[in-house]
């Protein structure tokens, strides 16, 4: 069996620096290390070989000083080392160093899997990966917590009388927003690791020797077929247009919790900004709503009003100049859907419309659906174009239809199958590529979720245009109607504002929670066009069938230890200065009695006190909550970078000089262990009116 592992350098990210006039990152004289993720994309695959006798080639592309991270790889145990380095190169975005990519593994050769980090801590953006695999024609697992291999799909065990046999199937247990994924998935294939899959080894003394000496490959755009246009700047799709840095200090309250009287005023001040934000309420039950309540909240009006709807198969609207959406399991390729060829097949659609691709859990719409339509509608009268929500599921109900367009949508578009119950990459993107190849969208967004940062840099590959993941904000620039894409990178140290000038789709991802919802009208008329796509080959007979590479066995939800942060409106977090697992309950207890999410700081998931779906930070999760509470968490740089833009930040430690008071819009210098039991003790009597552990002096 043939490993290949994709790694990259990265420096550290307070160290930074960013060329005002490329855009592009200052790597000279930086310290750098391996992408923290990668060593577990290394660990997993040394693991792999320890089983099954694998070989193990590390692959990365960077300056010649990357060759570092590559003999660190090697002393781990890799087999091989191929660095890309070239002039040519430099300057490359996700899209080109893809591509660079791909063809550095064909030259490389048959393997059976890919493994890499789920995402870097320099972008940010996990967009590399899954273009990989579409530029490969492979599946792709991303957010991928635990691996076995088969030697057939569905078979049990890697051994035989004790001797390995060759595996042909990859089981994944994939993280996402509602708990965990169980797929099956031909080799060759591609995944992407999170920290939870293994624990990084240090290098032995004999692979130090070993990695001193080995051979380290050298190949450039020559020896990969690629020209001066195929890579770096001029094969980037995207620009970025201007860099600025954002204001990290946000000039917060402070309170001195030392005594008695100073506990008091803090359980007091914090209580009254919690009950401002809206955090608390007298009816205990609303503590206890549940996701399922919260979105059908959002569309139950609008099961009574069905009428609005005019109801279209893809056909009949093509009488209409509208083009029907002609699925099927034949590809095209990049070249001819990329509206930036100037023989581009005329759309039947009068103008380009503007894309969100909505998202459903098995309870319904997120609400992540209705934060895309406020950003989009915005987008789509500034164009004078219409705004249609994509929906892949299996079935639309009529009242979530007439929900997409009461929040902004003029069209929505159900792209029906049994094949859609559960999101599995290749699968969705083959119907929206071929979707999109009829009605060639101008814009494309979809939020930054698990299901989007596969979906979309996959997409991106093979619609041939670039991608910004992680949008906070996005305008249209006057004159050129282009969209405009701003992000936080770099660990939140910059922002950024990124174009796509020349290429069609225009497509972004955008953080959650970083728009409200429109206020609905459910008086909007809109068209809800259907198709029924593509059935998979296991589907009743007499249907079109499509090969099926990937399956999804089954669904780990309310799972022990997981919590979908990402989605969360209120997260409570502890860090080191709880000293102890045990202590841990402090922040449990206060989560609970606000009905919020419970976080970490990386080192108190190092430490074991709590697992890897908690974690907050690069190497966790990026979130943006309407509160954001920690306790006993000093706020290093990649936690910073993690909750960067949380609406309020609430910190309660005891040291005055603690990075994450000049972030905090209140910070409170005191003993978590007198505060936060306090705290928790305050909102469960405003809940229920009923002390349970007596009166404390407030």
């Amino acid at each position: 069996m043939h490993i290949i592992v994709t790694i990259k350098q990265v420096p550290e990210t307070d160290k930074v620096k960013m060329d005002p006039e490329t855009g592009t990152m200052v790597r000279s004289g930086l310290e750098s290390i391996v992408n923290p993720l990668d060593l577990y994309a290394i660990e997993e695959a040394l693991v792999l070989k320890e089983r099954f006798g694998a070989r193990i080639t590390v692959l990365s592309m960077g300056p010649p000083d990357a060759e570092r991270a590559l003999r660190e790889a090697l002393s781990m145990g890799c087999d091989e080392a191929v660095l890309l380095t070239d002039r040519v190169f430099a300057g490359s975005d996700t899209w080109a160093t893809s591509r660079v990519l791909a063809e550095a593994v064909k030259k490389i050769g048959a393997f059976e899997i890919i493994l890499a980090g789920e995402r870097a801590t320099d972008g940010d953006t996990g967009q590399v990966g899954p273009a990989l695999a579409a530029w490969l024609g492979i599946p792709v697992i991303s957010y991928a917590s635990g691996l076995e291999l088969f030697a057939d799909l569905g078979s049990a065990g890697a051994e035989k009388g004790g001797v390995p046999f060759a595996p042909s199937t990859v089981r994944a247990r994939r993280l996402t927003e509602e708990g965990y994924q169980i797929l099956e998935t031909e080799m060759p294939c591609l995944i992407t690791v999170v920290k939870e899959i293994a624990s990084p080894r240090l290098p032995t003394l004999r692979g130090k020797k070993f990695a001193r000496s080995a051979q380290v490959l050298r190949w450039g755009a020559r020896e990969l077929g690629l020209g001066t246009e195929d890579a770096g700047l001029p094969g980037s799709p995207t620009r970025v247009t201007k860099i600025f840095y954002p204001k990290v200090s946000r000039d917060g309250e402070r309170l001195v919790a030392r005594d008695e009287e100073g506990i008091a005023r803090a359980v007091n001040r914090i209580f009254a900004l919690l009950e401002e934000k809206g955090c608390l309420s007298s009816v205990p039950e609303a503590a206890l709503a549940t996701a399922h309540q919260e979105r059908t909240s959002l569309y139950s009006k609008a099961s009574t009003t069905h009428e609005n709807l005019e109801r279209a198969s893809l056909d009949q609207e093509a009488a209409r100049n509208h083009s029907a959406a002609k699925l099927s399991p034949t590809e095209p390729s990049a070249a001819e859907l990329s509206a930036s060829s100037p023989g581009a097949a005329k759309s039947a659609v009068p103008k380009p419309e503007v894309w969100i691709i909505a998202e459903r859990r098995h309870v319904g719409l997120d609400s992540v659906s209705f934060e895309l339509l406020a950003r989009a509608r915005t987008l789509a009268d500034a164009l004078h174009t219409s705004l249609a929500a994509i929906v892949v599921a299996p079935s639309l109900a009529d009242e979530e239809v007439q929900a997409l367009i009461a929040y902004g949508a003029d069209s929505v578009i159900a792209l029906e199958s049994l094949n859609f119950d559960d999101f599995v990459c290749e699968t969705w993107a083959d119907a929206l590529f071929a979707l999109a190849r009829e009605r060639k969208p101008d814009i494309v967004l979809a939020a930054a979720t698990t299901t989007g940062r596969t979906l979309m840099p996959y997409l991106a590959a093979k619609f041939g245009t670039g991608l910004t993941a992680d949008c906070t904000e996005l305008a249209i620039e006057e004159g050129t109607g282009l969209l405009l894409q701003t992000r936080p990178a770099i660990g939140g140290n910059i922002m950024a504002t990124i174009k796509t000038p020349k290429h069609k789709p225009q497509m972004a991802t955008v953080r959650p929670h970083s728009a409200q919802p429109l206020s609905p009208d459910f008086e909007r008329k809109g068209i809800v066009l259907r198709t029924q796509a593509l059935q998979p080959a296991e589907s009743r007979a007499g249907t079109q069938q499509i090969a099926v590479r990937t399956r999804v066995l089954s669904m780990e939800r309310n799972t022990k230890g997981f919590e979908n942060l990402e989605g969360a409106r209120m997260v409570v977090s502890g860090g080191r200065g709880l000293k102890k697992a045990e202590n841990f309950k402090l922040v449990r207890e206060l989560a609970d009695a606000l009905g919020a999410v419970v976080g970490a700081s990386r080192e108190a998931v190092d430490r074991g006190w709590i697992s890897y779906p908690h974690q907050v930070g690069l190497s966790g999760k990026t979130i943006s909550p309407e509160i954001y509470l920690c306790a006993g968490i000093s706020g290093a740089i990649q936690h910073l970078a993690g909750i960067r833009t949380a609406k309020t930040i609430i910190s309660i430690n005891s040291d005055p000089e603690a990075p994450i008071h000049a972030v905090a819009d209140l910070a409170v210098v005191g003993d978590l262990f007198e505060i936060l039991p306090r705290l928790a003790e305050r909102v469960r009597s405003a809940k229920t009116g009923i002390s349970t552990e007596g009166n404390h002096a407030l």
